[in-house]
């Protein structure tokens, strides 16, 4: 299933336009999108409540977020998830990228956790997929503006979760790489470095000193995985999304400077946990599997669109006989559905 071109061209691996066209188009519209996408979640933070689950999440705005208690924790988590669904949809949608391609990401137990449970972690995962998809414009187009959305998006990341300042700095060490196989005035590594770290750096120093004003701490705990654990914490994130990879193997064929981006998120990955800053193996998924998506180029041939469906419903059918697994989650599984 594919839907209508928009009347906009836009060259394949450009991430976007300003002159392209809005989809829904009216504003109300794509509220009411938003809306209708955060209701099954907010349902499901009402259930959880009822049945007296407490979301615990991390990171320096946890002890803002959670004065808002168990309820309201879950409401905020449903409006934020409905809001970046909205906006993956968008793109979607935009890109003629078949809707089974979505499947992984949207029919998905952990999905439901996190939309209903844990607002910074969908707001890290949109604002980092975001990211990622800002410095591959940056790679892919040789538009600069990509790597100024990248770092706006990764200071909000930042704001969420410590660890997001890994990609930041991922991304400023393939910057001159990237840079250097364009020609043009327009393309400077030295700038776009320092647009790719200032932002989340300062934003990071911001929330952990108003996080330390509030509770005597800095909001950042350290749980190093040793070299062998991060490793294979690394792995098990990429074997457990196969869209990921599949999406990797097309840079790799068709931008393989780009690659270098794409791939930050496992080296940040293995980095975090070697450093004990790391996302939960759900925030793992999600973030992955969300940045395939957004990494899809447009209108894709009839062959890559089977190719990236079928590989999609297999890594659903792979996360139902083997979900990612952490802590939080498990007992969300059990204080609410007994599992």
């Amino acid at each position: 299933m594919a839907i209508a071109p928009s009347t906009v061209a836009t060259p394949r691996w450009q991430r976007w336009s300003p002159a392209e066209e809005r989809w829904p188009a009216g504003t109300v519209t794509r509220a009411l999108l938003r809306l209708l996408l955060a209701l099954p979640f907010a349902g499901l933070a009402l259930y959880a409540a009822g049945r007296g689950f407490v979301p615990r999440p991390a990171g320096p705005l946890s002890a803002l977020v959670t004065t808002l208690g168990p309820l309201g924790v879950g409401l905020v988590a449903a409006a934020a998830t409905g809001t970046a669904l909205a906006a993956l949809a968008e793109r979607l949608v935009r890109w003629q990228v078949p809707v089974r391609v979505g499947v992984p990401l949207v029919l998905v137990p952990a999905l439901a956790y996190t939309g209903s449970a844990d607002p910074i972690a969908v707001l890290t995962v949109a604002f980092l997929a975001l990211a990622v998809e800002g410095f591959l414009h940056f790679a892919v187009a040789g538009q600069p503006e990509g790597a100024v959305r990248a770092g706006l998006m990764l200071a909000g990341a930042a704001l969420c979760d410590p660890a997001a300042t890994g990609y930041a700095l991922a991304f400023a060490a393939v910057a001159p790489f990237v840079a250097a196989g364009r020609r043009g005035p327009d393309i400077d590594a030295g700038p776009t470095r320092a647009m790719l770290l200032f932002p989340p750096l300062a934003v990071l120093a911001g929330a952990v000193l108003l996080n330390w004003r509030l509770t005597g701490q800095a909001g950042i705990g350290f749980d190093p995985a040793g070299l062998l654990g991060a490793l294979g914490g690394a792995v098990v994130a990429v074997v457990h999304t196969p869209l990921y990879a599949a999406v990797a193997v097309v840079y790799a064929v068709r931008r393989p400077r780009a690659l270098a981006g794409y791939l930050a998120p496992v080296v940040v990955l293995f980095v975090t946990l070697l450093a004990g800053l790391a996302y939960s193996a759900v925030t793992n998924y999600l973030l992955l599997t969300t940045i395939a998506l957004i990494a899809v180029p447009r209108s894709p041939s009839r062959r890559l669109g089977v190719f990236l469906g079928t590989v999609a419903l297999l890594q659903w059918a792979q996360l139902i006989t083997w979900p990612p697994a952490s802590p939080p989650f498990q007992e969300w599984l059990r204080v609410v559905w007994g599992f």
